[in-house]
């Protein structure tokens, strides 16, 4: 058998001190699961669509099913009209769009434009990622599968949605967890004798998913919902009762993912801090790859990420650690010197209960 061509080896040059070669975000964990239902407060309809951890970009068009399901029930028996969406990272845009569809009047709150929400500050792969589900299989199928349908359909539309393999040293727990839960939707992990870069030498794994384009389908949702009369205000809520002193609408939906550890009051929100580092955009690479870490080469940069901060809730990004990213997936193609892993690295063991929860019975 002919040995196995390398596909294109990055370019790890890394200048940290460039504008934007370092970024930091918080991802809005939650323990337990997420939270997607609703409850009447002050005789405002809630619905809380929150606590998506590292896969909300991922499980957002599903949520956003769940939302529209829930406000349509709601309806039958309201002669409301009007709905306010709080935040306009991913959650917030996808649900905005989908009760636009119920042709409702929407208006969303925000304290930032959605390019300056967490939601921008994701690598982009379509997996599950960092979220909890025990008791929620069978709703967390239906959210894949919505999810997935919809982006998949969506490809060529210019929502910056692509197909592209995904190469691992080991199975990805993340892909694992959607091949589990709905057999079929995305195709089995292949096996490989050699994963097919420069430097690896040891057998590994390919699977079949998607790239969203942060940058992309955060701006085409909003262009998309603005030619649609959706408004946009800028608001920063203090608490629950600021939210239902000035909003006027009597049905709200939450999306306000790390925010609502205060505007909720919930004590099972965990802010995790992840860093990421942006190389030059390389249009030869067209793959994902994770080991050490992760590389997500997009339309913008080559984006490297695997940090993991527990607790830690400041998105001040740390030019040191962002240079130790590069570094760890270089090393891999034999391009650095191979190091342990820090504490702070998402493959490092001691994460392994929260990144990689065990898998429900289905």
């Amino acid at each position: 058998m002919p040995a196995t061509p390398n596909l294109p080896t990055p370019d790890f040059s890394f200048d940290a001190d460039q504008p934007g070669a370092c970024i930091a975000g918080v991802r809005p964990y939650r323990n337990g699961s997420y939270r997607l239902d609703a409850e009447t407060i002050s005789s405002k309809f809630f619905v809380h669509n929150y606590g998506h951890g590292g896969a909300g970009i991922t499980l957002s068009w599903g949520c956003a099913s769940k939302v529209r399901d829930i406000v349509r029930s709601h309806l039958v028996g309201s002669p409301d009209t009007k709905v306010a969406v709080l935040g306009a990272g991913v959650m917030g845009l996808t649900a905005a769009t989908l009760l636009a569809d119920l042709g409702l009047t929407v208006r969303i709150y925000s304290d930032r434009p959605p390019l300056q929400t967490t939601s921008s500050k994701a690598g982009g792969q379509w997996a599950v990622s960092v979220v909890e589900f025990a008791g929620k299989q069978q709703e967390l199928t239906d959210i894949i599968k919505f999810a997935y349908t919809t982006f998949k359909a969506s490809i060529g539309q210019g929502f910056g949605v692509s197909e592209r393999p995904n190469y691992s040293a080991t199975p990805s727990h993340n892909l694992d967890v959607v091949i589990q839960l709905a057999p079929g939707l995305i195709k089995p992990r292949q096996s490989l004798p050699r994963e097919p870069f420069e430097g690896h030498t040891k057998p590994g794994f390919v699977y079949q998913t998607l790239l969203i384009e942060p940058p992309i389908f955060l701006a085409k949702l909003e262009a998309d919902l603005r030619a649609r009369g959706i408004t946009f205000v800028n608001k920063r809520f203090v608490d629950r009762s600021d939210i239902i002193a000035s909003v006027p609408e009597t049905i709200v939906v939450n999306c306000t993912g790390l925010g609502s550890m205060m505007l909720m009051s919930d004590p099972k929100m965990v802010p995790i801090k992840g860093q990421l580092a942006m190389l030059p955009p390389q249009p030869a690479l067209q793959y994902l790859y994770g080991q050490d870490g992760y590389l997500f080469p997009r339309a913008d940069h080559v984006v490297i990420g695997g940090t993991f901060e527990v607790g830690v809730n400041n998105e001040t990004a740390d030019k040191s650690v962002c240079r130790g990213l590069v570094s760890h997936i270089a090393s891999q193609f034999g391009k650095a010197s191979a190091k342990p892993l820090p504490d702070i690295h998402i493959h490092n063991p001691d994460h392994a209960p929260i990144v990689n929860p065990q898998i429900p019975e289905v």
